[in-house]
């Protein structure tokens, strides 16, 4: 099976929390997902705000 999910936690001064990030995929990982994709949400002026992130697991 297959998800897609986004991740939009930002810092205090703007920017994805990268150790967030990386917090919430180790989490997925335990859970029994594997992060297939991470693709970069961006802004108008092409900031980066967020990340969708295509997870899977072999479960049904």
């Amino acid at each position: 099976m297959q998800k897609v999910i986004e991740f939009r936690k930002t810092r205090f001064l703007g920017g994805v929390d990268i150790a967030a990030l990386n917090d919430r995929i180790q989490e997925l990982n335990q859970d029994g997902w594997k992060v297939i994709n991470a693709v970069p949400l961006a802004g108008f002026y092409g900031q980066v705000h967020g990340y969708t992130l295509l997870i899977e697991t072999d479960e049904l």
